[in-house]
């Protein structure tokens, strides 16, 4: 094993987390918490709620130490991939052609999110959530630096869901490269605490996921709003929710019947 080679990889893959994290986030931050914190009902998702300082730099510290873990991993992966191991992936798009390569990254980020959603639920499993996943949502009012403020493990659960499409379909490096640091970013922005509105037709607004935050067991979508539509697992008017109530379909509120789910 050429260990310096592998470093040298690793670093560049925990580099590239942390930098896209802190530019992001920071401009989120400063452009918002900063510079407009005194009329937070102009944009804040919660206006009346903000992390505490000392939580704030909880979650600015377990993000980035989370983003280091997961260059470690992703980088010990590029370093296989590169001396020799085998895998569907590819690096010549003549091998498959333009076609294939742009709906093989469409199918990569379906296959990801859709992982996505069963590993964040399984986390809502009472007693995954009391040990593992209540880490995160002690950050009720998120805020950008929130995106991997959690439990090291539940990392490495996410980190999982997105190799295991690419050790079955073939891709190409750029592709698997694009659908990550995509979900990162509007992970990044979709934990900002902003009220943000996506012109992407796929991307739900920030609320979606701000609401995940708020109502506990419902909205467990990483990007895409349908598998929570199809598992019927999306907030609904006239349910309670709570850190209490599991199951991602809430309780009925005085018998009444479950009202129509909420349009993000």
């Amino acid at each position: 094993m050429d260990w310096s080679a592998w470093f040298i990889t690793v670093l560049s893959s925990i580099l590239g987390g942390i930098v896209i994290l802190w530019v992001v986030a920071g401009y989120y931050h400063i452009r918002y918490y900063v510079l407009r914190r005194h009329e937070p009902e102009t944009w804040k998702c919660q206006p009346r709620r903000f992390l505490r300082p000392d939580q704030q730099r909880q979650a600015m510290r377990l993000s980035t130490l989370n983003l280091a873990i997961g260059g470690l991993l992703s980088g010990t992966f590029i370093y296989a991939l590169q001396h020799g191991w085998e895998t569907p992936i590819y690096f010549d798009v003549a091998e498959y052609g333009w076609t294939y390569t742009l709906l093989s990254t469409v199918l990569l980020f379906v296959m990801v999110d859709g992982l996505a959603y069963y590993a964040h639920r399984m986390l809502h499993n009472r007693v995954m959530f009391t040990y593992i996943h209540r880490w995160h949502h002690r950050y009720i009012a998120t805020t950008p630096f929130v995106v991997t403020a959690m439990h090291p493990v539940e990392l490495i659960i996410f980190q999982a869901a997105t190799f295991i499409p690419m050790l079955i379909v073939p891709v190409h490096y750029m592709s698997a490269i694009f659908v990550f640091v995509y979900i990162l970013v509007f992970n990044i922005i979709d934990h900002s605490g902003v009220k943000l509105q996506s012109r992407l037709p796929w991307q739900g607004p920030s609320s979606f996921h701000d609401d995940h935050h708020v109502y506990f067991h419902c909205n467990f979508g990483q990007v895409l709003t349908f598998w929570d539509r199809f598992h019927d697992t999306l907030r609904r008017e006239g349910r309670r929710y709570g850190a209490d109530v599991f199951g991602g379909k809430g309780k009925s509120i005085d018998g009444a019947v479950k009202g129509r789910q909420i349009r993000y």
